[in-house]
């Protein structure tokens, strides 16, 4: 290795007790100083020339010394080389015949010392073993079991097998694939088949502990060029065990990232205080409890996690007291689709003939047959799935699926299906709005600043759709053609009006109830208080100073930042992109094309903040869809 410095390199001790030439995992060590120590011969002065380490691949130098070696013969030698070779083990420093045919007047045809050096045997046999050493390092029997790791890892393939003794058919996929590699490598042949190859599930958890440990400190690293982060978490159940996963946001080069950082086991106990304790402790031991600062945080409506007095966020924020809490808003909108269904019972309905559809048609007969009558009709085929309390989205996905495949579900089930169960079709148009923002919150680089106006255009859509002056005339679907459709009285409900089609009855006790339910839990949990902050984000996005204060003044003595200077940085990089594009409208990729840290500095840390607000705690969900391939699979 070339260093050009002028101290000493760096501590390196060899077996005779130098400490500053090479090893075989730095190889030679070659400093390129400015002046060599002089020697004097005779009448000159001499000095070591740095323009030998051109010519000589093993020579290096050692400056405690003031002496040259030979790297390959220090390190591959087997024993006593005789004197002249020994001189390049122990150190040769005769400056005046490392380069020189000899004294005046002696022998013209000799060789200088470094060219004789490297024309003898032993040296020559020690040249071969270091390349033979190179080589076994590059493809060696533990580097081309990582890779074979590495590659079953980023595949998510499972490495052990059922059975892994040598009469087995199939050792599993780790050992498997390397005895594929072992018949085109004769060198990690020869390894893999040693008792000692390295292959053992202990050797392997090991060396996947230490990957893992890796991707933890590039992701600490990243946090801490940025300085700040926010953290999401989220708690599942595992196998009698409640692990809660810990997720970290923060930027890079201005685009967002999310990562999974780790599970905790808080099985012992899940109160606040136990939860912020584990959260801390975890962070010290990622070593990002001292300077990174966290901004925000993320987790769902529990009292144990969003209490405000002694909830989990308000423990967290008087460590980090600019931490602001985001309740989790994909789960914000499950409650919502939660209340409608325990408000209007017809939701019930149609949910749980969702869930005997499932269960009748996952049987293969029966759902062989639908395939074929859907394939007949000329229908799309598509599967209905389960439904699910907390991803509730597949409710809609099965609404679509039941609406599309209507009649061939139909003809399959023939008297089996009451005709009242088509309710589904209106919530679909429900659910298809819903999704649009539950697919919007559960992106990785969602904004705080986008989910606002994602749920203003929801809202703003349900109430156009709920007001009946504006919307056209609609012909009756015809799917609805043959509905008989019976009205009752009750004390619960009644009816006084004259239901003249089938369109007006579903209207007035599916659609419109479904709606109000809707669009009165929507202003209720996403209140103008609950969103200022989101507010105030969307409008710093969009470099509107004095719309974006309540955020500025929050997170100005945090990141060190002048209001005045910020104001005349907003403006700068506004004017310079209104001169760049004929649109009014500046969106965050216009913001990003001309915001630099070196010219925005102030408004490139803010911008960093912002991004760095989450508005879910969906990447802890993906880690636990994750830990059920593992448990289940793999």
């Amino acid at each position: 290795i070339d260093i050009t410095t002028q101290n000493s390199v760096e501590n390196i001790v060899d077996k005779n007790g130098i400490s500053d030439l090479g090893t075989l995992i730095t190889g030679p060590v070659r400093p390129i100083l400015t002046s060599y120590p002089l020697t004097k011969f005779g009448t000159q002065n001499r000095a070591f020339n740095h323009k030998h380490y051109k010519t000589y691949e093993w020579l290096e130098y050692s400056i405690s010394k003031d002496s040259i070696f030979c790297f390959a013969c220090r390190n591959f030698s087997t024993g006593n080389s005789g004197n002249f070779e020994n001189s390049f083990l122990v150190g040769f420093r005769n400056w005046k015949k490392a380069s020189a045919f000899g004294s005046k007047g002696g022998n013209k045809s000799k060789l200088n010392k470094l060219d004789a050096h490297a024309k003898s045997n032993l040296h020559l046999i020690c040249m071969v073993k270091w390349s033979e050493y190179q080589k076994t390092k590059e493809t060696g029997s533990v580097y081309s079991q990582i890779s074979s790791q590495h590659s079953l890892m980023v595949e998510r393939i499972g490495l052990r097998g059922h059975d892994e003794t040598k009469d087995s058919l199939n050792q599993g996929n780790f050992k498997e694939l390397c005895k594929l590699l072992a018949k085109s490598n004769e060198e990690f042949e020869k390894k893999f088949n040693l008792k000692t190859n390295y292959s053992s599930h202990i050797i392997q958890d090991e060396l996947i502990n230490i990957c893992a440990d890796v991707v933890k400190e590039i992701i600490v690293k990243d946090i801490e060029d940025v300085e700040v982060f926010g953290i999401m978490c989220d708690e599942a159940r595992c196998y009698k065990l409640e692990q809660m996963a810990l997720c970290v946001r923060y930027v890079k080069n201005l685009d967002v990232v999310e990562r999974f950082l780790g599970f905790i086991d808080c099985s012992k106990n899940q109160d606040a205080e136990s939860l912020y304790h584990y959260i801390l402790w975890y962070l010290k031991k990622c070593k990002l409890s001292s300077k990174p600062q966290i901004v925000a945080q993320s987790y769902d409506g529990a009292n144990v996690m969003s209490g405000k007095f002694n909830g989990l966020q308000n423990k967290i924020k008087n460590q980090y007291p600019y931490a602001i809490y985001t309740h989790c808003m994909a789960h914000k909108m499950n409650l919502i689709v939660i209340d409608m269904c325990k408000y209007v019972k017809e939701t019930r309905h149609v949910f749980n003939t969702l869930e005997s559809l499932y269960v009748h048609f996952s049987h293969p007969s029966k759902n062989q047959k639908l395939t074929e009558i859907q394939t007949k009709l000329g229908i799309k085929h598509t599967t209905m799935i389960r439904l699910s309390d907390t991803r509730w989205n597949c409710r809609y996905r099965n609404i679509e699926s039941v609406k599309n495949s209507y009649r061939a579900i139909i003809q399959a089930l023939e008297d089996e299906i009451e005709n009242e169960d088509d309710r589904g079709v209106n919530e679909a148009i429900v659910l298809i709005n819903i999704n649009i923002v539950s697919n919007k919150f559960q992106e990785k680089n969602a904004t705080l600043g986008e989910s606002k106006n994602i749920i203003e255009g929801v809202m703003m859509t349900f109430k156009n759709s709920r007001t009946t002056e504006c919307k056209r005339k609609r012909q009756e679907p015809h799917n609805l053609k043959h509905f008989n459709t019976t009205v009752t009285t009750s004390a619960e409900q009644n009816i006084n009006d004259t239901i003249e089609t089938i369109e007006d009855y579903f209207k007035k006790n599916a659609f419109f109830p479904v709606f109000d339910a809707i669009l009165i839990n929507l202003e209720k949990r996403f209140s103008t208080e609950s969103l200022q902050m989101a507010t105030a984000v969307d409008q710093f996005f969009q470099l509107n100073f004095e719309e974006s204060l309540f955020f500025v003044d929050h997170y100005k003595d945090l990141m060190n930042v002048s209001k005045d200077v910020l104001q005349s940085e907003i403006e700068v990089a506004k004017n310079c992109i209104l001169q760049s594009t004929d649109e009014n409208y500046i969106t965050l990729n216009d913001v990003k094309k001309v915001l630099t840290k070196q010219i925005f500095p102030n408004l490139y840390k803010l911008f960093q903040v912002a991004l760095t607000i989450p508005i879910s705690s969906s990447t802890c969900e993906r880690s636990f869809s994750a830990m059920r391939r593992i448990k289940t699979w793999l």
